[in-house]
């Protein structure tokens, strides 16, 4: 029994200096870590992240693409702080924005700075997950914080169909008798994750199985959590995604509260609305849609008949690409955009601004008034 005993710890010992040794090694390796989600949940999305943290990121189990970067005073991604009241171009979107996987001089926001002059007359606000209900609400953030002159909205697929699902700490859509209200779930009190991240610090192991290799520990963490208290708020099921009618009406709330909540003219809103671009290189690779095809074009042609500014990048993307043969992404390891990608981008946006000599550039151009 002894022996065993003694073995056995042995075992235990050599595992566990085997554990010390990986977790050494990760440390000096570009792991995924370092983002991790502000607890005032009042300022979510806004505040994205604690500010000033340092974050490494990198794709997949070989760690490919590394990219190292910092958040700001708002925890957003950006080698600047904010500052209110400065009338900024808002840029708002999910992870395309955020933009983790590339250099912040490659981004969308960045380029159009430059092309407007001026680094820090445009800020970025992207959160990895947002959907189309959560940009309502960082917009009526952003618009109380930072009165933006101007405002560009990339659209990516899901962003209406996820606007649908009830989500603990995110916006989310619940259909009512009188159409849509914006409800949300905030994240209240700190997981058993957050609890070990504060106590030791970021696990370099936990972070490259949960991010790099996408293995969560999240079923094995809930049966550790206390249960919930008896007057939790309930948050109701997933809805169906598949429905096109749901679709529209979520397309139309949209288009309807995007001017007062940002406190601009449409004409001073750019929608960007991504498409497939595999299907671009290769048709064999399309993928299926989670906002169904005729959504996406009902959107397009009701943001234009009510005054956005509107650029489907579909056919933008299928002209560049037969011209020059750039991939516009990560191909084929991830579908976010690279810097020729967000310099399309930027170019329309741009364009819709500020291309047409008149009204609509002056008066959407940073620090001006645009909203009578």
């Amino acid at each position: 029994m002894g022996r065993a005993l003694s073995r056995l710890m042995w075992v235990a010992a050599g595992a566990l200096a085997a554990l010390l040794a990986l977790e050494l090694v990760l440390r000096l390796l570009p792991v995924s870590m370092g983002m991790h989600r502000t607890a005032d949940y009042t300022r979510w999305p806004l505040q994205n992240t604690e500010p000033h943290l340092r974050y490494t990121y990198s794709s997949g189990w070989a760690m490919r693409n590394a990219q190292r970067g910092s958040t700001n005073n708002y925890g957003q991604v950006a080698p600047f702080d904010y500052r209110p009241g400065r009338r900024p171009v808002a840029v708002i979107g999910d992870s395309y924005i955020e933009s983790l996987m590339n250099p912040y001089d490659d981004t969308l926001q960045a380029q159009l700075a430059r092309r407007i002059g001026t680094r820090d007359a445009v800020y970025g606000f992207g959160v990895s997950g947002l959907s189309a209900s959560d940009y309502v609400a960082l917009a009526r953030q952003a618009r109380d914080e930072f009165a933006p002159s101007a405002a560009v909205i990339l659209v990516t697929d899901g962003d209406l169909s996820e606007s649908l699902f009830a989500r603990v700490g995110n916006y989310y859509l619940t259909p009512v008798a009188e159409g849509l209200r914006l409800d949300y779930q905030p994240v209240r009190g700190d997981g058993l994750e957050t609890r070990v991240r504060r106590a030791i610090g970021d696990v370099s192991l936990h972070r490259y199985f949960q991010v790099n290799l996408q293995f969560s520990l999240d079923p094995l963490l809930r049966l550790l959590q206390p249960a919930a208290p008896p007057d939790a708020p309930h948050v109701p099921a997933l809805r169906p995604l598949e429905d096109v009618a749901a679709q529209r009406k979520v397309a139309d709330w949209f288009l309807a509260e995007l001017p007062a909540s940002l406190g601009l003219r449409p004409e001073c809103i750019v929608l960007l609305v991504d498409t497939d671009r595999y299907a671009i290189y290769k048709p064999e690779l399309a993928s299926t849609r989670k906002d169904k095809p005729a959504v996406r074009q009902y959107l397009i042609e009701r943001a234009r008949a009510l005054g956005f500014g509107i650029s489907d990048l579909e056919p933008v993307f299928r002209e560049r690409y037969a011209r020059e043969h750039h991939k516009f992404d990560h191909w084929p390891i991830d579908r976010h955009w690279n810097r020729t990608g967000y310099g399309v981008g930027a170019d329309e946006a741009y364009r819709l601004l500020y291309g047409a000599q008149g009204a609509r550039g002056a008066v959407c151009a940073p620090g001006k008034p645009a909203w009578n």
